[in-house]
């Protein structure tokens, strides 16, 4: 069974689940009033019989007609079977329309899972592989044309494991994790490398695939900040396999300091995802992550969506029936956010906007956050002040020189 469109189901006041209401919008610090309009609305667009319909990589794509939402899915089968491979696909939603289409099929998407739109407006997948003649690998499509490139399919001679989340930094190098999931589940054979996270750069000298970072159980979801002066990345080793908890294992958000653009120091533990809502034990892994232009952290968890601000306290949820596997900003100015809740699609339209999209959000109480991003022009104009002072220096140097020698010529008459 496919998906169909839902007529504007808003969950404004309550959500029942397991019986109890409760309110989907909790508060815990004052800080999430400023990202939460007056009267918060989590609406439901779509819903499918299929459970894993909306499960991951939604990227927004404007167009004339209010944009539409490319994700991947994933279906339910017996991967255990060696015979068998996932039929999976890379979906359309129509906002306008809220019909939903195939935009790549599972004969020429092998097991896609996170994805990103490139500066180019070019849609970069995750895919995971299958057991037999299709390892994982990164693929890059014209959206306009279809046409498919093949950016990597491996590292250091080995196959990957499973790619499963992908970011795109300004200078257009593209960063990824590859986390042994298919192994864990069946679709991919017995991994070749660790779990790592990679950076992959096109112009490079040297290697273009590198390992930045492999202190990971399953490294997932990642994100740069709006400076791009931090990496964030979650780690949901506490799922080790369909079905498992283990919460003595990560479900953490891990902060990077990047380095001259390529380089990953200074590991922090920036917060740990739990779920406090359904009792359960499922430890609430984090999944997909994203930003808004105050750099809050939006991440993707076992009751809805987890937001910590840049100090990774925990100031607010947007709580859903189901799993959040990823989430993504959209809309023409960047404040709807798209939730990926498996069975179903969200949205929860904000004050807060996408670190992507132009700046719109006022972050009055982090004047710092954008100082980067205004870097070029505080470097232009130190180094117009600089050439100022030089050319000032050089004009008293010579004024003085000139004034010295005009005393001399005098002493000596």
């Amino acid at each position: 069974m496919g998906a169909h469109p839902v007529l504007s189901l808003l969950l404004i006041l309550t959500l029942v689940q397991n019986g109890k209401s409760y309110n989907p919008f909790p508060v815990y610090s004052d800080e999430f009033l400023d990202i939460l309009p007056e009267q918060p609305k989590l609406e439901q667009l779509a819903e499918s019989d299929d459970p894993l319909e909306f499960h991951e990589g939604p990227i927004y794509f404007p167009d004339e007609n209010g944009g539409f939402i490319l994700f991947t899915t994933q279906p339910v089968g017996n991967y255990a079977d060696p015979k068998a491979n996932p039929l999976n696909s890379i979906r359309r939603y129509d906002i306008d329309s809220g019909n939903v289409t195939t935009f790549r099929s599972s004969t020429n998407a092998n097991m896609p899972n996170g994805q990103f739109r490139d500066p180019q407006g070019r849609l970069l997948t995750c895919e995971q592989g299958f057991k037999h003649g299709s390892p994982g690998r990164i693929t890059r499509t014209d959206v306009e044309s279809g046409e498919i490139e093949i950016l990597i399919n491996g590292t250091f001679g080995m196959e990957l494991n499973s790619p499963n989340d992908i970011v795109v930094k300004s200078d257009g190098t593209v960063w990824f994790t590859d986390p042994s999931y298919g192994y864990l589940q069946s679709f991919r054979p017995e991994p070749q490398v660790g779990d790592f996270v990679y950076r992959f750069d096109a112009d490079a000298r040297g290697p273009q695939v590198t390992i930045v970072a492999d202190f990971f159980s399953k490294p997932n979801g990642l994100a740069f900040s709006p400076d791009e002066h931090f990496l964030y990345l979650t780690d949901s080793g506490a799922i080790q396999g369909p079905g498992s908890w283990h919460p003595n294992l990560p479900h953490h958000i891990i902060r990077y300091d990047v380095i001259d653009g390529k380089h990953l120091r200074n590991r922090q533990l920036f917060a740990v995802v739990e779920n406090n809502v359904t009792g359960s034990e499922n430890p609430g892994i984090p999944d997909g992550i994203k930003l808004d232009q105050c750099g809050n952290v939006f991440v993707g968890a076992g009751d809805g969506v987890q937001v910590f601000n840049e100090d990774g306290d925990l100031v607010g949820k947007i709580l859903t029936p189901t799993f959040v596997s990823n989430l993504e900003f959209g809309g023409q100015q960047g404040n709807d956010l798209f939730l990926m809740a498996n069975s179903a699609l969200y949205k929860v339209t904000l004050n807060a906007f996408g670190a992507g999209f132009p700046r719109i959000q006022d972050c009055k109480n982090k004047p710092h956050v954008f100082a980067a991003l205004d870097n070029s022009n505080l470097m232009n104009g130190g180094v117009s002040l600089i050439l100022l002072f030089t050319l000032m220096f050089m004009y008293l140097t010579k004024e003085k020189r000139n004034d010295d020698e005009r005393k001399a010529e005098k002493k000596s008459e």
